[in-house]
């Protein structure tokens, strides 16, 4: 089976390389999303695209910016000895609208 691979575009979408078919992508309804001719597609995440929940450039248009990176909370420790893949979470992303979740 072929792993799932999600990449976050500079100052644009979600990338995701799904070339088995793994995910099953659903609206707020339960909805699920025909994805059978779609090894890889972009997601949305500026907010703006007229094609939601995927991705149609406008984040080009608007100027988006978007944190890139992934910031460590505080208390966070890396196990050197676990693999990426099987490490425990130590990092969040914020959520856009939301406040800074290292902040008190």
């Amino acid at each position: 089976m072929d792993r799932v691979k999600i990449t976050i575009r500079p100052n644009g979408p979600y990338r995701v390389e799904d070339p088995s078919g793994t995910i099953d992508l659903v609206d707020a309804a339960g909805n699920k999303y025909d994805l059978s001719s779609k090894p890889a597609y972009s997601l949305c995440r500026c907010g703006a695209s007229v094609n939601k929940p995927f991705c149609d450039g406008t984040h080009s248009k608007i100027g988006f910016q978007a944190a890139e990176a992934a910031v460590r909370t505080e208390g966070a420790q890396s196990t050197p000895a676990t693999s990426p893949a099987t490490a425990p979470p130590t990092s969040v992303l914020p959520v856009p609208g939301s406040s800074d979740p290292r902040k008190p």
